[in-house]
């Protein structure tokens, strides 16, 4: 059975490359509600599998349980980068430590409750592991 790494896949890694885009180029030259929302709905798909990714490379656990992990990890600080005005300030600066000297950007995060509505796109990220899983059994 070939090892099946959740996050190195064209769907995924089209993802991440979409919310690079979109995030560096689209919102600044189409500035509209679907850029905007954009990066949030790519984000809470791809990253919980990023986070399962790392974990099968540092444990022997289960799928389900390090994407579950992963949709914590994602969810928790999304919801509160989005909620809360000092969080969101904190994780702008300090994205911006490590963007700054690579792409000379800054990070900018805006608080918006309207947001959240992406958050269920971490349903997706479990129905994807899934559908993998079963396929390598």
């Amino acid at each position: 059975m070939k090892r099946f790494n959740e996050f190195y896949n064209l769907p995924v890694l089209a993802s991440v490359a979409l919310f690079v885009v979109n995030n560096w180029w689209l919102k600044y030259e189409y500035h509209n509600w679907v850029t905007g929302k954009l990066s949030d709905f790519l984000f809470c798909f791809f990253f919980p599998l990023y986070c399962s990714s790392i974990l099968a490379e540092l444990t022997k656990w289960r799928s389900t349980k390090r994407v579950g992990i992963g949709v914590l990890a994602t969810l928790l600080p999304f919801i509160a980068m989005k909620s809360s005005h000092d969080f969101s300030i904190w994780v702008s600066n300090v994205f911006s430590l490590f963007i700054q000297p690579i792409a000379n950007l800054n990070s900018i995060n805006t608080v918006d409750i309207t947001d959240l509505i992406a958050a269920p796109m971490v349903i997706f990220s479990v129905l994807f592991i899934s559908s993998k899983d079963r396929k390598n059994v």
